[in-house]
């Protein structure tokens, strides 16, 4: 989301937040037991349900398919569900070279070992952009997208130019790499989650599941990102597309008062994708999983029932 995702970019400034009245804790319900758990290149690869169509999570920064796991559950049943671990998060090794090249390459290698035709790819902030540049490369081999406060470009970069947003990103890898994975997870908890999560219960209960990432692989992926902009190839992802915007005001209202203001300035960023369509959840941050699990779901079940 537009505020929300401001405080992983500015890694290295003390983050001030006058928290409103707290929330009640939604803690997702676990995932069933994974009918089967095998790698495809990078991906570590979690498998659910047996039904004809597919689902695939992607999850967002620093997060593994933990934060899935009440949609995990809900929607296994009818279809057949891949949760993917990228490299370097929830424990998983990292790799070396282009993250989003490497991982859209195993992502293609995955639909072919697995025989998997059309699937619907949902994705979380990094996971939801990672969606759309499926898209853009092979749409032809997806059912849709749906991104979760996950976009082409990073949206406060819009209000910057390329060469500051490089020198930035430089500087937030490596405040993030130069972190004890002690040190990471602490700050996440004291200074990112409670920007990005209501219930200070969530955010204590998500704090160690972050750190279970690696903050030199994660500085890496947050730096591709900051610069990676999709704009340009949106015309080519001819696939239905939904964006899921989440809306808080007590963090969004000085720049976007209203939800129709974040929900016009999201049509905006995305206004080249051919078949793209948003829905907003009030009252939520970034994890709107755990902000509005049961708005999240029926978003994001109500897209499924339309499609083909």
């Amino acid at each position: 989301m537009f505020i929300a995702r401001i405080a992983r970019a500015l890694i290295t400034v003390a983050f001030v937040l006058a928290i409103a009245a707290p929330a009640a804790a939604s803690i997702p319900p676990p995932a069933p037991a994974p009918t089967a758990t095998f790698d495809v290149g990078s991906l570590h690869v979690q498998q659910y349900g047996s039904g004809a169509k597919s689902l695939i999570f992607i999850p967002g920064l620093t997060c593994g398919p933990w934060e899935w796991s009440g949609e995990i559950a809900h929607f296994a049943p009818d279809y057949t569900v891949y949760a993917l671990t990228l490299a370097g998060f929830d424990g998983q090794p990292s790799i070396a070279g282009p993250l989003f090249q490497t991982t859209s390459t195993n992502f293609w290698t995955l639909l072919d070992q697995k025989h998997i035709v059309k699937p619907v790819v949902i994705g979380h902030s990094l996971g939801g952009t990672m969606g759309f540049l499926l898209a853009t490369q092979h749409p032809d081999r997806l059912a849709a997208v749906i991104a979760l406060d996950g976009l082409p470009i990073y949206p406060t970069n819009i209000f910057s130019t390329p060469d500051k947003v490089k020198a930035f990103a430089g500087m937030a890898e490596s405040a993030m790499a130069n972190q004890t994975p002690a040190q990471f997870q602490a700050y996440e908890l004291a200074n990112v989650l409670p920007s990005l999560i209501t219930a200070q219960s969530d955010v204590e209960a998500v704090a160690p599941l972050v750190g279970k990432s690696d903050p030199t692989a994660s500085g890496k992926w947050f730096y591709e990102d900051l610069t990676i902009d999709l704009r340009p190839q949106l015309a080519q992802a001819n696939v239905q597309i939904l964006l899921i915007a989440p809306y808080d005001v007590t963090l969004e209202g000085k720049y976007l008062p209203t939800i129709k203001d974040k929900q016009d300035f999201y049509a905006g960023i995305i206004k080249n994708a051919p078949n793209a369509s948003i829905v907003t959840i009030d009252h939520s941050r970034h994890f709107a999983m755990y902000d509005r699990p049961q708005a999240l779901t029926d978003a994001i079940g109500q897209f499924l029932a339309k499609l083909p």
